[in-house]
């Protein structure tokens, strides 16, 4: 690194910090100020049994992004076994994916606390709401997201420099990953509502399955039976179609529990 460069950096990072410290003093102030029926210290004492809860569903939460991980090997030894070139195909796809289900990922994290204040409220009926209309607005979104990726994969792929033969594979992969996306919606809404509910673990369980078991198991079979490149995209898709009954079928057990709670 040059010595500019360097510098450069050194001096974002401090402009960083900087943003960080006048936010803690911010926060500290707001808080003290307004917020005086929160109990805030600045010696704060540990409350075991809060900390065990927050471990209970964040736990969970980043054992997803470790087994996302070790998909992300399996699969490019998988691919490997075609070609090269499609274990670069699959990298932009990862790529793309983090991109065009944004907008579900920010609707997701907004319905996480709406589920857990109604829930702590005893309001089932806004849950239901909550979860119906974060459904209703994602694949609205995506929709005109999905048209786009069906009709334009080229010009899509060309975004991320993509050669001639990445774009002759990746647009047949493009369509067929764009199919697995719009399948994975009600898996994204109903994990978060899981969590919403302090389902930790079941929200794992169905994240888990879609993400990362059920594509390596989807892939690995087909390819024992002598599947095409194009059938191994296909092991996506089939991982979301089986994730959305699962899905239901974990809120569902979840729901029936907490409308115990809820009526007690």
């Amino acid at each position: 690194m040059s010595g500019a460069l360097l510098a450069r950096t050194k001096h974002l990072r401090g402009h960083s910090d900087a943003g960080q410290i006048v936010g803690m003093v911010a926060g500290i102030f707001i808080n003290r100020r307004w917020n005086r029926e929160i109990p805030f210290s600045l010696r704060p004492k540990p409350d075991g049994r809060c900390i065990r809860e927050i471990l209970r569903i964040g736990v969970p939460s980043s054992m997803i992004d470790v087994l996302t991980a070790l998909l992300t090997v399996v699969m490019n030894s998988i691919l490997l076994g075609y070609s090269a070139t499609a274990v670069a195909v699959y990298g932009v796809m990862t790529k793309i994916r983090g991109l065009v289900t944004v907008e579900t990922h920010g609707i997701d994290n907004g319905l996480i606390p709406i589920v857990a204040y109604n829930y702590g409220a005893k309001r089932p009926e806004r849950i239901d709401g909550a979860i119906r209309w974060a459904l209703v607005y994602s694949a609205a979104i995506y929709a005109v997201i999905f048209a786009g990726l069906e009709l334009f994969p080229g010009p899509v792929l060309a975004l991320f420099d993509a050669s001639a033969d990445m774009t002759a594979m990746g647009v047949t992969a493009l369509r067929i990953f764009a199919v697995g996306w719009l399948l994975c919606i009600p898996g994204y809404i109903y994990a978060a509502a899981l969590q919403g509910l302090g389902q930790g673990m079941k929200s794992m369980v169905l994240t888990m399955s879609r993400q990362a078991v059920l594509p390596v198991v989807f892939a690995l079979a087909l390819r024992a039976l002598g599947g095409s490149l194009a059938l191994i995209w296909w092991a996506f898709v089939l991982a979301e179609a089986v994730g959305m009954p699962l899905g239901l079928c974990l809120w569902r057990v979840a729901r029936r529990s907490a409308d115990v709670e809820m009526a007690g």
